[in-house]
């Protein structure tokens, strides 16, 4: 009997080390990395340079994602203005800037489609931007919210 359960033990502790060691971020991008690559190979099949993340506008992108999954802010383009003037810190000089903002995809792929497919979020993702800071947030339903910012 105690060998049986060591044998047991022994194989689920092999199984659970294998796949915790075989996952690896290289093999399942997060979804930062997702939407960035899908958002830079739709800009480079229209023949455009691709974007360059920049950590302080992806902290301010992540901050308005989380605020809008925690409803201390409505979906949407609210407080737009302060993001804007918190950018022009970060980005100098700071000649343009815009936002999308998305909900419910669950991959990267799904959330640009869905810009590609609005003539206002295509535009922001083709426009002569140089700077991009991705955002994203969980809300308790599991939703995710997307918040995309171009500086240039």
């Amino acid at each position: 009997m105690k060998i049986s359960r060591l044998l047991i033990i022994s194989f689920v502790s092999v199984i659970l080390f294998s796949s915790l060691t075989s996952f690896s971020p290289e093999k399942s991008p997060s979804l930062v990395e997702d939407v960035l690559s899908q958002t830079n190979k739709f800009r480079k099949s229209k023949g455009l340079p691709t974007l360059i993340i920049n950590e302080d506008l992806s902290a301010i992108a992540e901050r308005h994602s989380i605020n809008m999954a925690k409803g201390r802010v409505g979906f949407g383009h609210g407080g737009f203005s302060k993001r804007n003037r918190e950018a022009g810190k970060y980005v100098k000089p700071l000649y343009r800037f815009a936002e999308n903002v998305a909900y419910g995809a669950t991959t990267g792929r799904e959330v640009v489609t869905q810009w590609k497919n609005s003539s206002g979020h295509r535009k922001n993702m083709l426009g002569k931007y140089k700077y991009i800071g991705i955002g994203v947030a969980k809300d308790r339903r599991g939703r995710i919210y997307y918040t995309q910012l171009f500086a240039g």
